[in-house]
């Protein structure tokens, strides 16, 4: 006798990012918002080197300021701190929303 197993009808819930407050979007240099770390990771995508520069430097990194006082993601914010070019960021970003999310 074989006992089948019955399907979940119960919906997988979905967990997404962090989003901020509208009050504390990180704003670029450019002007444009970011609500959340996947749009970071967006962004940095395409992000002129000055932009990213200017956030980011031997002095401060933004991002990581933000991601840790805003979003609470202090592990994450511990990670990119050091991190000093757009590539190697926005594949610490990615990696940290697969492992996190998916």
């Amino acid at each position: 006798m074989t006992i089948k197993k019955k399907k979940s009808t119960r919906k997988k819930k979905v967990r997404r990012p962090i989003n901020a407050k509208p009050e504390n979007y990180f704003i670029l240099v450019t002007g444009v918002p970011l609500k959340n770390v996947k749009e970071l990771a967006n962004a940095l995508e395409t992000m002129n080197e000055w932009v990213f520069n200017h956030h980011v430097n031997q002095s401060r990194n933004d991002f990581a300021v933000w991601i840790k006082s805003v979003l609470k993601e202090n592990a994450l914010a511990d990670e990119i701190r050091d991190i000093n070019n757009i590539k190697d960021m926005e594949i610490r970003l990615l990696k940290h929303l697969v492992n996190k999310y998916l």
